[in-house]
């Protein structure tokens, strides 16, 4: 018996790799078999605070060098002192993908933060540009070898720069 079937408003099964319907069917063990789960939270989920970014905490130098970045292989990017271990991030599978992270992450300390704004946005910002102008536009000199990549594997990268600090 499925554990959540009481709260699913739809269940989809796969046999032989084609998707069914059967919300009826875990409805219906759900009835014969009831939990004892209490519900919990009320009835929303509550107000999200924006994170925003202390601009500072995005610091991509190192030494006398105002940029510092490196890329090691699909799983890691030396940004400044720091190092983001991508490793779980199982959708980058090209170095270049990761590049081209490190290169929006530059890109957003010098044009997206401004101590206002918040995360969503800036990701939203950077994606536009790409959409817009390319990814050679996140970097004064063409890479020539950045590789697309989505919204949420730059965010994955910025969510765990552990230097990252937001404001309160």
């Amino acid at each position: 018996r499925g554990d959540y079937f009481d709260v699913a408003d739809r269940v989809i099964a796969l046999d032989n790799f084609v998707p069914q319907d059967v919300t009826a069917q875990a409805q219906a063990i759900a009835h014969a078999h009831p939990t004892d789960r209490q519900p919990e939270g009320g009835a929303s989920f509550g107000e999200l605070t924006p994170r925003i970014p202390i601009p500072s905490s995005l610091d991509p130098s190192r030494g006398k060098r105002e940029v510092k970045v490196r890329v090691r292989g699909v799983d890691a990017i030396a940004f400044g002192t720091d190092e983001i271990d991508l490793s779980a991030v199982e959708q980058l599978v090209n170095p270049g993908q990761l590049r081209a992270i490190a290169a929006a992450l530059v890109d957003a300390k010098s044009s997206a933060l401004d101590g206002h704004t918040p995360i969503p946005a800036i990701l939203d910002a950077i994606m536009a540009q790409i959409h817009t102008a390319s990814l050679d536009s996140l970097t004064p000199k063409p890479l020539g070898d950045a590789v697309a990549f989505r919204r949420f594997e730059l965010a994955a990268a910025l969510n765990r720069l552990r230097s990252l600090r937001v404001q309160p």
